[in-house]
Order: structure tokens, then C-alpha cells, then sequence
């Protein structure tokens, strides 16, 4: 039942967050959009710490235990959406600038910008470790990221290509349902799917970090 929970409540917000995405557009200019805005926000901050914590359970109940504990931590929920705002911004830092600043003429651009995407996929997993570990925004400067991501070995880079498939999973669902079905049933079945492959890639990097801490050197 534990891992029924984890999905089914992020399912819910998931669908909650397009619903209200949809309403704002209906509601504009009758004064609630800054509530409908926050209450967004809220659901977002939820889907963050399900992802902090299942990580955190899996780095403290190794196996399956992690699953017995269905328990939400949602101290620091507003800090922990803040700070994952900023990881995204800093991982993906280098493939804005590359789009931007490379002119599209040059051939080498697409592969740049290709190349830079996946490090920042790689990026925004080890400093989603880096936060669940420390607890502290400062850890996940490139000073303190990239040298764990050297350590980690080559079988990290599979966490980037997994996280790859949350957004993935998502579009394909909601692409292949008609739109007759209503937006609120299209968004719960896109991110039904959706929301088993973030929890699955929580579960993954939490194993994963597991196996390689000693090469990481983060807790010595």
C-alpha cells in the first residue's frame, strides 16, 4: 500500500497543478489568479518533497524498507521548490547560453546544445542528491557537484537518461489521449505515467548514490 500512496499523491497534485494551470486561463481578470498561482505553486512544493523524501527514505531504509514509511516530510517546502528552482537554473545554464549565443548557422550548434542538455539532466541529479544529503542550497555550486560527478563513475549517467523519461512519459501519454476526454482526465492519466517514472528515478538515484557514496567521498 506504501508505494500505492507515493503514487497516488503524486498523481493527484500533478493533475491538481494542470487543472489549475487550465483555470487561470478561464478566470482572467476576476481577481483569482493570484491564488489560483499559489495554489499551483503548493502542489508543485508537494510533488518536490515526495521526490526529496522518497529519496531520503531510500538512502535510510535501504531496500525495501524504504517503502514502510509512507510518512510526507514537508518541513521546508517552499525552501525546497525555491532550491530546486535554482538547481534546474543552474543545470541548464550552459544549453540557454549555447541556444543563445551560438548563431543557429553554425552546424555545430544542435550538437551543442544536445551535448549540454544531457550534462544538465546529469547536473540536476547529483545536485537532487546534494540537497536531500546536505540540506543546503550551497551544495550544489558547481565547486561541490561537478567533482561528485567525476567520482561517481560512469553508471550515474544512467540517472540522467532516466529523468528524461518523467517529462517524456508525460508528453507521449497526453499526446496519444483525444482531446474529447476533458483536460482534467487527460491530466490524470498523463501523469499517472509520468508520476511512476519520477518515483521510480527517486528510488534509482537514492540505490545508486547508495552504491557509490564511498567513491563520492560526500559523508566522509
Amino acid at each position: 500500500m506504501a508505494r500505492i500512496s507515493w503514487f497516488l499523491l503524486v498523481v493527484l497534485c500533478a493533475a491538481g497543478f494542470l487543472v489549475l494551470v487550465k483555470l487561470s486561463s478561464l478566470t482572467n481578470g476576476r481577481g483569482m489568479e493570484g491564488r489560483i498561482f499559489m495554489a499551483a505553486l503548493a502542489l508543485v512544493g508537494v510533488i518536490v518533497r515526495c521526490y526529496f523524501t522518497i529519496i531520503e527514505h531510500t538512502l535510510i531504509g535501504w531496500g525495501k524498507e524504504a517503502w514502510q514509511n509512507t510518512t510526507l516530510d514537508t518541513d521546508g517546502l517552499w525552501s525546497s521548490l525555491l532550491s530546486m528552482v535554482g538547481l534546474a537554473f543552474i543545470s541548464w545554464l550552459p544549453v540557454a547560453a549555447v541556444s543563445y549565443f551560438v548563431p543557429p548557422s553554425q552546424e555545430w550548434r544542435e550538437a551543442a546544445c544536445q551535448l549540454m542538455a544531457a550534462f544538465g539532466c546529469e547536473y540536476f541529479c547529483m545536485g537532487t542528491l546534494a540537497l536531500v544529503v546536505f540540506n543546503n542550497f550551497t551544495q550544489i555550486l558547481p565547486q561541490h557537484v561537478l567533482p561528485a560527478m567525476i567520482k561517481s563513475g560512469a553508471s550515474f549517467m544512467l540517472c540522467g537518461a532516466a529523468l528524461v523519461l518523467v517529462p517524456l512519459s508525460f508528453q507521449t501519454v497526453w499526446n496519444l489521449l483525444p482531446a474529447t476526454q476533458g483536460t482534467f482526465v487527460r491530466a490524470l492519466i498523463a501523469s499517472s505515467a509520468s508520476a511512476y517514472f519520477l518515483i521510480a528515478h527517486a528510488r534509482f538515484m537514492g540505490l545508486l548514490y547508495l552504491s557509490s557514496r564511498a567513491r563520492i567521498g560526500w559523508e566522509e
